[in-house]
C-alpha cells in the first residue's frame, strides 16, 4: 500500500476563545461518512423514549441507527460514586443526572458529554436532552445536508450553534439545566494530524492524552487555572437559569492538534475533580478562599501536618500529571497501550477506590439503626460523621468520561504486517555446524537452510506471529538426513489489540509453537476491570 506523504505538521499549543473567529483558521480534509461506533449512556443517553423526537424515523435517532455500538476505539462509561442505603438499598443522589454519547466515522468522531445541574428527574432529562439537540444538529448539518467544515472556524461555528440547538431541546421537552462538552475531531487537509475543536460550557471539560506529550486539557480557556475555583459552581449551563435564557459566562471555542494514537476524552467534574490533590487530601489550598470541606484549611495540626500547600495552578498541573500516572500504571499492569475503552476503566476504577472511604462512613448501618438519642447526642454524632467526611479523600458524584483513540479506522489492518527487530527484512539465527552432505538431494532452498553458519528468514505479512511461524515451518523442508532440532529464538511484534512488546520465542521443528500467553494478572475473578460489566443503578 503506497503511503501518502503529508506536508503539515503541527504542535501541541491549544487556541481559545469566546467565539470561532478567534482560533487559527485551517483548512479540513473531506469527511468520511462510514460509520463504525455509535454509543451513548447510560440507559440509551439521547436515545431514550423520554427525549426521542417523534419526528426521527424508525431506522434513526440523532443520525444513527443505533446508540449500543461500542468500540475499543470509542468508548463511554457513565457511574455514580454516591453511596447506597444499606437497609432499603437506594442510591444517594439518583438517578444519574450525567450522560455521554459519541458517534465516529472512519476519519472523524463527534463526542458529547453532559452533567445536570444538581439532582432529580430534570437534571437527567436536561442532560439527555443537550445531547440530543446537539447531536442531531451536527450529524444532519454534516452527513444529511451536506455541508462539512471547510476549515476549523466553520467546524467550531457548527459545534456552537448546536449549544443553541441543545438549549431549544431542553425548554420544548422543559429539562431543567445542564452543563455541556462538545467535541469535533476533523480530518486536516494534506496533513497526518487531527483537529480537535471543541466547544464547552460549565465544568464538563475535554483532555488528550498522546503518548508522546502526556496529558493536557484542551478546555484549559473555559476556567482560569490560576485562581481558587469553587468546585460546588459549575461556572455555567444550558437550559433555563434566567427564565428561557441560558448562562453562557464561561462558553469557550478550543482548538488543538493531535496524532495519530492519540486518545482524547471528555469527563464530567465527578472524574476530574477526584484528580485535584486538594480534595485527594494530599496537599491545602494556599489561602482558605473556600468554605467547601473539600478545599478548606485543616483546622487539626496533624491534618495539617506533612501537606504541602499548593496554588491552584499548580494544582492543576497536578491533576493532569495524576491522570497520567494512573494510565501509565495500568499499561505497566496489562503490558499494553491503552486503548480508549482501557483508559476510561483506568479512571474510572481510580475514582471508585479514592471515594471508597467516604462512602464507607456513609453506608455504616449503625447510623440508621433506631435508637432513641437526645438532641445533645444527635447533635455529637452528626459532627463525628462530618469530621470523618472531611478527612476522607474525593468528592462524591456522578463520574463520566467518553474517549477517542484517534485515526483512520481500518488503517492498521491495511497496513499491518509482523517487524523484525534485527533487521528491516531479514533476522539472522546461528546453527551448529551440520554435515549437510546426506542430504545433497534436496532442493537448493533445503540447502540454503541448513547452511552451517547462518541463515536469513524471509518477513511474511501476516495477521499473527502463529501464522507467521507456520509459513516459516512450511518454507523450510525437513533435510532427509537426521539432525538436531533447529533452535532459534525470534523478537516479534504483536499485531494491535494484542500486547505491543516484545517477546523471544523457542521455537523447533518437532514442536509445533505455541501462541505467548498474558500473565496472571492481579484482577478478581483474573478479569480486567474494563472487563468487567458495569451497573449504572448499581452500589459502587
Amino acid at each position: 500500500m503506497e503511503n501518502r506523504q503529508y506536508s503539515t505538521k503541527f504542535d501541541t499549543e491549544i487556541w481559545h476563545g469566546r467565539t470561532h473567529t478567534e482560533v487559527p483558521l485551517v483548512r479540513l480534509a473531506e469527511f468520511s461518512e462510514e460509520l463504525f461506533a455509535s454509543y451513548s449512556g447510560p440507559d440509551l443517553g439521547l436515545a431514550c423514549e423520554e427525549v426521542k423526537n417523534c419526528n426521527d424515523n424508525f431506522h434513526k435517532v440523532a443520525g444513527a441507527q443505533s446508540w449500543n455500538k461500542k468500540d475499543q476505539r470509542a468508548y463511554g462509561l457513565c457511574i455514580s460514586l454516591y453511596d447506597q442505603h444499606p437497609i432499603y438499598g437506594k442510591m444517594s443522589g439518583d438517578p444519574i443526572a450525567d450522560a455521554f454519547a459519541i458517534c465516529c466515522r472512519k476519519n472523524n468522531a463527534i463526542m458529547l458529554i453532559a452533567d445536570g445541574v444538581n439532582w432529580g428527574e430534570k437534571s437527567r432529562l436536561a442532560a439527555r436532552c443537550a445531547l440530543y439537540g446537539s447531536m442531531e444538529y451536527i450529524n444532519r448539518k454534516l452527513f444529511q445536508e451536506k455541508t462539512q467544515p471547510a476549515s476549523t472556524q466553520e467546524a467550531l461555528e457548527i459545534l456552537r450553534t448546536s449549544m443553541d440547538a441543545a438549549h431549544r431541546t431542553i425548554l420544548k421537552k422543559e429539562g431543567g439545566l445542564t452543563t455541556l462538552c462538545v467535541c469535533l475531531i476533523c480530518p486536516v487537509y494534506n496533513s497526518a494530524d487531527f483537529a480537535v475543536c471543541c466547544v464547552n460550557v460549565g465544568d464538563s471539560f475535554a483532555y488528550v492524552f498522546s503518548k508522546n506529550n502526556g496529558i493536557r486539557e484542551i478546555t484549559v480557556g473555559s476556567h482560569d487555572v490560576a485562581s481558587e475555583r469553587d468546585i460546588r459552581d459549575a461556572g455555567g449551563a444550558i437550559g433555563p437559569v434566567d427564565g428561557e435564557n441560558p448562562e453562557l459566562q464561561n462558553l469557550t471555542c478550543s482548538l488543538t492538534f493531535v496524532n495519530k494514537g492519540d486518545v482524547v476524552f471528555l469527563t464530567t467534574d465527578g472524574i476530574s475533580d477526584n484528580f485535584d490533590p486538594v480534595v485527594t487530601k494530599v496537599a491545602i489550598p494556599r489561602k482558605n478562599t473556600d468554605n467547601n470541606s473539600n478545599d478548606a484549611l485543616p483546622t487539626t495540626p496533624d491534618t495539617f501536618e506533612d501537606k504541602p500547600m499548593m496554588e491552584p495552578q499548580e494544582r492543576h498541573i497536578y491533576a493532569l500529571k495524576e491522570m497520567e500516572r494512573i494510565i501509565h500504571e495500568h499499561e505497566l499492569l496489562t503490558e499494553e497501550t491503552c486503548s480508549a475503552q482501557e483508559l476510561c476503566g483506568a479512571l474510572v476504577q481510580h475514582v471508585l477506590t479514592l471515594t471508597d472511604s467516604k462512602r464507607k462512613i456513609l453506608e455504616n448501618p449503625e447510623l440508621y439503626r433506631k435508637k432513641k438519642m437526645t438532641s445533645k447526642e444527635r447533635k455529637r454524632r452528626d459532627s463525628q460523621i462530618v469530621e470523618q467526611m472531611s478527612k476522607a479523600p474525593g468528592k462524591l458524584d456522578h463520574a463520566s468520561i467518553v474517549a477517542y483513540e484517534v485515526g483512520i479506522c481500518g488503517e492498521d489492518e491495511e497496513e499491518e504486517e509482523i517487524v523484525l527487530i534485527k533487521e528491516s527484512n531479514s533476522v539472522k539465527v546461528s546453527t551448529p555446524n551440520i554435515d549437510c552432505s546426506e542430504s545433497s538431494s534436496s532442493s537448493n532452498h533445503e540447502k540454503d537452510l541448513f547452511h552451517p553458519n547462518s541463515i536469513s528468514i524471509p518477513v511474511f505479512k501476516k495477521s499473527n506471529p502463529k501464522k507467521f511461524f507456520s509459513k516459516l515451518r512450511n518454507s523450510a523442508a525437513t533435510p532427509t538426513s537426521p539432525v538436531s532440532p533447529l533452535t532459534f529464538s525470534l523478537p516479534f511484534l504483536h499485531k494491535k489489540n494484542s500486547s505491543k512488546h516484545f517477546h523471544s520465542v523457542e521455537e523447533s521443528e518437532a514442536k509445533t509453537p505455541v501462541s505467548p500467553t498474558s500473565p496472571n494478572l492481579p484482577y478478581p475473578n483474573n478479569q480486567p476491570f474494563y472487563y468487567q460489566t458495569f451497573s449504572y443503578e448499581s452500589a459502587v
